[in-house]
């Protein structure tokens, strides 16, 4: 029975003691809030005074409590921000803001603009992407359009400029020698050769000097020599993919190592591809077929032809354009066929955006990774998409457009090439140029 009444007791003590909690913490969210407003007021009066170095710290300290009131404070915050001049703060503010849902339209349009004036597009870009993705808005996207393609176009004079992976070492030819230029176009390794590559992810180049190929180092040492003293000398290389060359010795292509030595004397093709997604194109007998970077079979030998693009890939974004029955179609890293949909032409995907595709009347238009017509057929020409821009061909001028079908780099150029690491090669009727984006986005 002493059990019970301790008990008892125990429980209302608990009873009362928590009451006495939630009458404390009510009381004292009351009292926050309380003071909050008479900060603000006093804020208030200051901003209406244009005293703003003294109406931001009294805001901020109104903020140093979160309560219902915060964004509402915030929102005060941001105009004295804004009217003081120190949009810094306010880009901060705006994107804490974003990071907890609560920005408007036009925080993100102000701090935008306001990257943009500092040329900061880093910043820019993912914070209009950010409200994009809250907001149902066109304002931010429609601004982001035409920001987000800010170049610069750089005449460098040589004929020819081939593309890379990364474009920080780029095949040149001057008119009558190979050598490699930089990504601001300058000349890194002597104009000495009769044909290069671009440089795999090893860091190695080929290059070919009186009929006799060499692996290269980025600084232009050599490293092997294909002189014939271990093998019959070859007869072409393709490119350097991965660690590993393809080059063609007594008719047929195959994998060698950097002092010019078979890797895969089994494998051995009329034509192939580089290594991309874990997968290459080759062909043999006339038709191609799909292995693995292993030289695992993927599909038979069953297709009319593949798609290269413009780093010597059939695969990008893990899609591929085959040719079987004379119709092209889209494929993915297993063989799979990709939708129902034939085309008349194709080119090969550059990264995971658009793919350019003709129909019969010779028009280009575009399709998505799905097979999808996404861009009608229109054009003269086209380039698959990469960092959000295709290369395009309208009566005899080539221009870039966006996802949008707007043209957004508008030069009247010659050719053009497809974007990688921020940089395509172009013709002008000055000579080839360079094309730097201020902003991208690797995919």
């Amino acid at each position: 029975m002493k059990s019970k009444k301790v008990l008892f007791v125990f429980g209302i003590t608990i009873l009362l003691l928590t009451g006495w909690l939630l009458s404390v913490r009510s009381s004292t969210g009351a009292e926050v809030i309380a003071e909050q407003k008479q900060l603000v007021e006093q804020a208030d009066q200051l901003a209406e005074r244009k005293l703003y170095v003294r109406a931001i710290e009294l805001y901020k300290e109104a903020l140093q409590n979160k309560t219902s009131l915060t964004v509402d404070i915030q929102e005060k915050l941001l105009q004295a921000y804004e009217a003081y001049g120190d949009m810094d703060d306010y880009c901060e503010l705006a994107a804490k803001r974003s990071a907890d849902g609560t920005a408007k339209e036009e925080e993100y349009l102000k701090a935008a603009e306001c990257y943009v004036e500092h040329a900061d597009l880093e910043e820019a870009v993912p914070l209009l992407e950010s409200g994009i993705a809250k907001l149902e808005t066109t304002g931010l996207q429609d601004y982001l359009e035409q920001i987000r393609y800010a170049y610069t176009l750089s005449i460098v004079g040589f004929e020819q400029i081939l593309p890379t992976e990364d474009n920080t070492l780029m095949p040149a030819y001057n008119g009558e020698k190979w050598g490699y230029i930089n990504n601001n176009g300058r000349v890194e390794i002597a104009f000495d050769y009769d044909s290069a590559t671009a440089f795999g992810t090893d860091g190695f180049a080929v290059v070919q000097q009186n009929d006799t190929y060499y692996s290269i180092l980025k600084n232009g040492d050599w490293y092997g020599a294909d002189d014939g003293s271990s093998y019959e000398k070859m007869s072409d290389v393709l490119m350097v993919s991965g660690s590993h060359i393809l080059g063609q010795r007594k008719g047929s292509y195959s994998y060698y190592d950097y002092d010019f030595e078979p890797l895969a004397e089994a494998f051995q093709f009329e034509k192939m591809t580089g290594n991309a997604c874990g997968v290459a194109a080759v062909c043999k007998d006339g038709k191609w077929g799909v292995i693995t970077d292993s030289g695992k079979t993927v599909t038979d030998f069953i297709y009319e032809d593949a798609a290269v693009n413009s780093l010597g890939n059939a695969f990008a974004g893990d899609r591929a354009m085959v040719k079987e029955n004379g119709k092209w179609h889209l494929i993915d890293i297993e063989g799979n066929r990709i939708g129902e949909q034939e085309f008349d032409n194709a080119k090969a995907p550059e990264s995971n955006g658009y793919i350019a595709v003709a129909n019969n009347d010779g028009r280009w238009g575009y399709i998505d990774r799905n097979g999808e017509l996404i861009i009608d057929y229109q054009y003269n020409d086209a380039k698959s998409f990469s960092q959000k821009l295709g290369a395009v061909q309208s009566v005899n001028d080539w221009c870039y457009i966006s996802i949008y079908n707007e043209k957004v780099i508008d030069e009247p150029l010659q050719a053009a090439e497809p974007f990688h690491n921020g940089i395509a090669q172009a013709e002008t009727c000055e000579g080839m140029s360079l094309i730097k984006l201020k902003y991208f986005e690797n995919e």
